[in-house]
This record gives C-alpha cells, sequence and structure tokens, in this order.
C-alpha cells in the first residue's frame, strides 16, 4: 500500500502546469509592467506551482489514510476528489462528507500512466474515480475505455457506463458506474481491467472495496396492469449517493417494456433528478420478462413520502433511409411505436420509514 501511495504522490507531481496560460494571465493583470519584470514573475509562479503540485502530492497520500483528510482534498478546486467535478448531486455529496474511499492505485502502460482515484460503494452505486496522464496527445481510443470487471474473482458483466472530462490534450479525470450494486457483498476485491479501444495500452487494478454505512432498503411490492403489460415496481434503496429503484414487467410487446421509466417526486412536489438507469430483457414462452433499475439524485432532508409515476418514454426523433437495389434512396419518418397510446399506469405514493 505505501509503494501505491508513493506511485500517486508521484502521478501529481507530474501533472503538467499550463505556462502558457499563467502567461496570459499575467499580461491582462498587469499590462503596464516591463518585459524582464513579467519574466521574473513567470519564474517565480513557475517555482511556486512546483511547490504546490509536492504539497498536493501529500495532501492525497493523507488522503488515501484519513477520511477526514479526504474530505479536505475534495473541497480543493481542481485538484480535489474526481468525483467533485462532475454534475452529480450525490458522488458530489459523499465526496464532501469525506465518505468515498481514496485508493491512489497507479499503473503505467506504454509510459501512459491511469490511477485509480477513489471509489464508492454503499448499495446505491458502486463509482469509481481514476484520472490518466499519457506521453501524446489523446486520440479516439482514449475516448472510451474498454472496461472488464471480477468480484472475488468471478466475472461481472452488468458494467454501467463512463463519463470523462478533458483537462489536457494529454491529462483527463473519468468515473466508471456498475450496475446492480445491491447484489454485490458488502466486502469484497474488484478486479478492473482498463484498455484502450485499440487495445494498445493495458491497465488491470485489484482493489478492496467495503460497503459504506447508511443505506436503507425499503419493500414496495407494488403491482399494477395495464395495455398487456404487468409490472411490479419492488424495492427502493436510499443512501447518501443517492436512491436506487427496482422494477420488473412482463409483457408479449417488447416495445412495452423496453422503454419503461419511473418518475419520482416527493411530497413538496420536487421531482428526484436520474442519474441512470437501464432495462434487461429475455424472451420466453412467448412474452418479454425485463428487469430494470434508476438511480436517482439524493433525498432533499425530512423526505417523508415520494410519489411513483411509471410510464414509458419513446424517443421523440428518428428514422433513417431505405436504399432499393438500383440505389434509390427513400425517407423513413420515425413514428413511436402504437404501444405508448393504450398503456397508462397509475401513480402511487410510498411513506418512507
Amino acid at each position: 500500500m505505501i509503494q501505491e501511495i508513493h506511485s500517486f504522490k508521484k502521478e501529481i507531481d507530474n501533472i503538467p502546469v499550463p505556462y502558457d496560460k499563467l502567461d496570459a494571465i499575467i499580461t491582462r493583470t498587469v499590462q503596464a509592467t516591463e518585459a524582464d519584470k513579467r519574466t521574473k514573475i513567470r519564474k517565480k509562479i513557475a517555482y511556486t506551482a512546483g511547490a504546490a503540485a509536492v504539497a498536493c502530492g501529500l495532501l492525497f497520500g493523507s488522503a488515501a489514510l484519513s477520511p477526514a483528510m479526504a474530505s479536505i482534498v475534495s473541497k480543493i478546486p481542481v485538484i480535489g476528489s474526481v468525483f467533485s467535478q462532475y454534475g452529480d448531486s450525490g458522488l458530489k455529496r459523499v465526496s464532501e462528507n469525506g465518505l468515498t474511499s481514496a485508493v491512489g492505485m497507479n499503473k503505467v502502460s506504454g509510459g501512459d500512466s491511469l490511477t485509480i482515484n477513489e471509489v464508492f460503494y454503499d448499495g446505491t452505486r458502486l463509482s469509481i474515480g481514476y484520472s490518466l496522464k499519457t506521453e501524446k496527445p489523446m486520440g479516439k481510443a482514449y475516448t472510451n475505455l474498454r472496461t472488464g470487471l471480477t468480484v472475488n474473482g468471478k466475472v461481472q458483466g452488468s458494467f454501467g457506463g463512463e463519463k470523462q472530462t478533458k483537462i489536457t490534450p494529454t491529462y483527463r479525470t473519468g468515473i466508471l458506474e456498475l450496475d446492480s450494486p445491491a447484489k454485490l457483498p458488502d466486502r469484497f476485491e474488484l478486479g478492473l481491467n482498463l484498455s484502450t479501444e485499440d487495445r494498445q495500452k493495458k491497465w488491470d487494478f485489484t482493489i478492496p472495496v467495503t460497503k459504506q454505512s447508511g443505506t436503507k432498503l425499503i419493500a414496495i411490492g407494488h403491482k399494477q396492469q395495464s395495455g398487456g403489460v404487468d409490472l411490479t415496481v419492488s424495492d427502493l434503496v436510499i443512501g447518501p449517493a443517492g436512491v436506487r429503484l427496482t422494477f420488473s414487467a412482463v409483457s408479449e410487446d417488447q416495445d412495452s417494456v423496453a422503454y419503461l421509466l419511473v418518475r419520482v417526486v416527493d411530497e413538496a412536489g420536487h421531482e428526484l433528478g436520474s442519474q441512470s438507469g437501464g432495462i434487461r430483457s429475455q424472451f420466453r414462452d412467448g412474452k418479454y420478462y425485463s428487469t430494470g433499475t434508476q438511480l436517482f439524485d439524493p433525498l432533499p432532508a425530512g423526505t417523508k413520502t415520494l410519489t411513483f409515476t411509471p410510464r414509458l418514454s419513446f424517443p421523440s426523433m428518428g428514422g433513417g433511409v431505405a436504399i432499393d437495389p438500383d440505389g434509390t434512396e427513400t425517407p423513413i419518418e420515425f413514428t413511436p411505436p402504437q404501444a405508448s397510446k393504450k398503456i397508462k399506469f397509475d401513480s402511487f405514493t410510498v411513506t418512507l420509514p
């Protein structure tokens, strides 16, 4: 672990300082200053920036050992927690409260350095923050990293998605999300295998993960039927980073279950923002059996009731072009599936314990 922290400090020390941008700021601020004075100022700022980078490395090393220090570091602009840099209120909240686990594991492949900065797992979500530094500007191969996952050595096929933020042409941060975290044990070893799209660069990690306390499982068990769809909203998991809803549906029509979403509103009329979600379907015995989850923003303090409105959410735009054997192109207009006209679900309210 000490070696991993040391590597993480080294990674922070090597973050490039944008001297050209610093010069531009200096020029705008002190336009009347003579050129030789600007040169001296630049050297002074460069020295200060280098010292700051060293200090940041020490801060992040401390954050890997102390939740309190992790909370402090997460509040520092630019160099803070990866989770705090995205428009995700749940991850930002747990980052600022020091609930994330600082990792600091670093691996290098072909000169490109990838660091797992932090992990958060509470039963509603498993989120992994990383940073990537390359020797050359990143091309398309780095846009979406290929991801392989194992839990205690067993392959985990339900990867959720990835978000990236470009800091410089050779430095970016990202967040990986795992679907169906409620099925995971409280403690496990996460095997994380990352590679570029062209598989030329690969990074392998083994990360110990522990579930954060403070989550609540609320059994709902609400059932209703509409337009040939049997819907069951089974349960709700509430945690500090968000709210995860689980539901299932059975129908003979695939469109009737493939586009199911649930709208959630509290007693004050505030609609919870939806961060992610998805549905998986299997066809057997002439019917489509689907299970779905949705991850919402954290609950406002003091929330007592939630009202759920299941609905079908079809794409509003689409279409294409049909090409005949002779090369003739015929536009195809997008038409919403007819199922949307006959399926209307009722809202229902759940009182929170």
